[in-house]
Parts: C-alpha cells; sequence; structure tokens
C-alpha cells in the first residue's frame, strides 16, 4: 500500500471515530431543547383539539336545524309535541313526554353528542353517561311552550304541537336549540339570563353572604357549567336555522327564550314569583370557576 493510500485510510478511520455518537452532554441538551418546545406546543395542540371539537358541535347543531325545518316543512309547517325526557327509544312506562325531543323529530342520534360535555341530568333517560348514553346534549327552548298562555305559547293551541316557525315574531333572535345540562330548559333557574339570581353558593363570589361551603343547587349549577362547556362559550341554534357562540360575559336577553312575546315574559316571572326572574347581582364569567 502505498503512503498516500495509507494516509487517506488514516484520514476516514479518525473521521468515523469521530462521528461514532453522541456525548452525553449533546444528548442532554437536545432533550432539555424539546423539552422546552413541548411545553410550548402542548397548550396550542389542546387548545386546537378543543377547538375542533367546538366545531364538530356548531356543525351538529346546523345539521339539527336542518332536520327541524324539514319536519315542519313536510307536517303542515308544524313540529313534534314538547318533550321533556331523555329516552331515545321506549319510556319503561310508555310516557312519550320523556322522550328526547331529538328523537321525536327521527334526527340522526349521533348528531346530539357534543364532544366537551362532562355531565348531563340523567333523569328520565336511557342510562349514564358513563355507559354511552351521550346523545342528549342539546336543550330545546321550553320556556315558551312552559308557561300555557294561548298568544305566547310556542306550541299550536289546537294540536299541542310545536307552532309554524313562520309564525315566530323575531326567528333570528329566538333560541331553538341550546348546549344544555336538560333536555328541555323551561326558565326554572335554568338560563343564563336569570339562574342564580340569590344563590350565595360557591359559584357566587360577588354575593354578599358568599359561602363556599354553602349547598349547591344541582340544577343551576350543573346548567351553568354545561351551557358554557366550550371554553366559556355556548353553541345556540337559533329559530331561522343559524348558529351562533355566545359567551358566558355576553348578556342574555329573556326575550330569546320568549321570542319577544311580552305575555310570555309577563307570564314567566308570575310563574316564578321572582325566585329565577331577577337580574344576577354579579358577572358570570367572574364568579364562575372551574372547568371555564
Amino acid at each position: 500500500m502505498s503512503a498516500h493510500a495509507a494516509r487517506q485510510r488514516g484520514l476516514r478511520r479518525d473521521f468515523c471515530a469521530n462521528r461514532a455518537g453522541f456525548t452525553l452532554v449533546e444528548i442532554l441538551v437536545v432533550i432539555v431543547i424539546m423539552g422546552i418546545l413541548m411545553t410550548f406546543l402542548l397548550p396550542s395542540i389542546s387548545l386546537g383539539r378543543t377547538k375542533i371539537k367546538i366545531s364538530r358541535s356548531i356543525t351538529n347543531l346546523r345539521s339539527i336545524g336542518t332536520y327541524v325545518w324539514d319536519y315542519h316543512l313536510h307536517n303542515d309547517g308544524l313540529g313534534t309535541r314538547r318533550t321533556n325526557g331523555g329516552y331515545w327509544g321506549s319510556p319503561p312506562d310508555g310516557d312519550l313526554y320523556k322522550h328526547y325531543w331529538g328523537a321525536r323529530y327521527g334526527i340522526e342520534k349521533d348528531l346530539f353528542n357534543s364532544p366537551l360535555t362532562w355531565t348531563t341530568l340523567e333523569d328520565n333517560t336511557d342510562g349514564p353517561r358513563s355507559e354511552g348514553h351521550v346523545y342528549v346534549d342539546y336543550g330545546f327552548n321550553g320556556v315558551a311552550s312552559w308557561w300555557h298562555d294561548e298568544v305566547a305559547n310556542f306550541e299550536d293551541s289546537g294540536s299541542r304541537r310545536a307552532r309554524d316557525l313562520d309564525t315566530y315574531l323575531h326567528p333570528s333572535l329566538t333560541i331553538w336549540a341550546q348546549d344544555h345540562s336538560e333536555p328541555m330548559i323551561d326558565g326554572n333557574g335554568d338560563v343564563p339570563c336569570y339562574a342564580f339570581a340569590n344563590d350565595q353558593n360557591a359559584f357566587n363570589r360577588e354575593h354578599p353572604d358568599f359561602n363556599p361551603d354553602a349547598p349547591h343547587r344541582a340544577n343551576s349549577e350543573v346548567a351553568l357549567q354545561e351551557i358554557f362547556r366550550n371554553l366559556g362559550m355556548c353553541c345556540v341554534l337559533w329559530a331561522d336555522g343559524h348558529v351562533s357562540k355566545l359567551g358566558i360575559d355576553h348578556k342574555w336577553e329573556p326575550s330569546w327564550y320568549t321570542g319577544g312575546w311580552q305575555p310570555a315574559q309577563d307570564a314567566w316571572e308570575a310563574r316564578e314569583n321572582g325566585r329565577f326572574t331577577q337580574p344576577p347581582p354579579y358577572n358570570y364569567f367572574s364568579a364562575h370557576h372551574g372547568r371555564l
């Protein structure tokens, strides 16, 4: 072997030896850098996934709105009977009033799963969420149909079926359905414009008699958390078919539930006798804590 060839072989051997691997210090530096990057990236990835889930909920409500309108168009303009239950199948006692409202409209069951829901009130349902019964995540607006007034009622007075959507005074400002823990929203402490008016428990930190150990009101507290489950936002389907998001710090109007009918507002306030019809003495956003 010539001297030149031997020298070339030696250089290659030294080069390969130098590239044999990383030192322990270099590996530790890389691990630290990756850890720092993941610290910044993980929240963004998590937020991105959450926003995708919220978009899915909005899409669900838009599809539900299409089904509702189609039902009305093919049933003389009327909707189904008002219900207040969570059964997709036949209720054990045969009481169809306990059907979930989506089941009555013949809408695809999967559309009623809101990805960020964590609990629902399980009275009169097929079963708990832990067993897969997760298709009752939107509550329909039953406020005006609850106050049985011939003028204000959302139901047709003769058939007791949902009134023709074309008869709404302000369909674009009337809630049809929204994120909720209950199948039917009836206005007894389960709407953002009135719930918690006089509560002094852990959710009302600005109440003068605030007591973090005071008993919680299961109905309105669960409802408030579920209404704003989407990063402090609520997905709402309006009677004209459009969908929007409203924040926990937004001013919610009672007229969105009554359709602008003053008789419904009067009946609502008279029925509750002031229990849930007083303006909240605090801002929900600053008072609420937990998942939001």
